[in-house]
């Protein structure tokens, strides 16, 4: 059975409203009173192929449902899809099951309950943008620690070059013999000698 699209429109399940469109009250904008604004409501749509959810104004529906793919079908419908929408593995880095969580509860940094995000380079921009505070005090710690190693290596690296023998280091440094200084039996030959 299929559904026209005015069926498929009446159908369409109510969404909340966005924005704070409510109780706007009676206001005198120069020479026009306004008494009440209305909006035309919102509706769910969801993507046919992935199965994302969306919002959609009424008044916008029926363009949003003629909307096609370059293969012809269509974007979006008004029916929630069997299909579940992808969603990541990976967790925000001030998540509560975090490896360094017990340091960031030391630090007093606050909890995360996102566990759904989808790269790394999404984990980055979600800290970012949801945490800018927490986020500058990791980096910055990181950035200390990076510092702290260097300098470390570098005095393990100056420590060889001066002949000492143990050098604290931050990674083990493997010790080998010298091996021997080859030396030919044949003689030098120079410009003069080879004429």
């Amino acid at each position: 059975m299929v559904m026209s699209s005015e069926e498929i429109m009446r159908n369409a399940q109510a969404a909340a409203e966005p924005g704070s469109m409510k109780n706007l009250g009676t206001s005198e904008v120069g020479a026009v009173k306004l008494n009440t604004l209305q909006s035309a409501g919102w509706v769910y749509v969801w993507d046919t192929r992935t199965g994302e959810r969306s919002i959609c104004n009424r008044n916008m529906l029926a363009k949003q449902l003629q909307k096609k793919r370059p293969d012809g079908s269509l974007v979006f419908t008004t029916v929630e899809p069997d299909i579940k929408p992808f969603r990541g593995a990976l967790k925000c880095m001030l998540h509560a099951e975090g490896p360094d969580r017990k340091h960031y509860d030391e630090i007093g940094l606050p909890v995360c309950r996102k566990s759904n995000i989808t790269s790394p380079y999404q984990v980055e921009r979600h800290m970012q943008k949801r945490h800018p505070a927490e986020w500058a005090v990791i980096k910055a710690e990181k950035a200390e620690k990076e510092k702290t190693e260097d300098r470390a290596f570098q005095r393990a690296v100056l420590g060889m070059a001066k002949g000492e023998k143990k050098v604290e280091t931050v990674a083990p440094v493997i010790e080998t013999e010298e091996p021997p200084l080859y030396v030919s039996d044949n003689p030098k030959k120079t410009r003069k000698t080879e004429k």
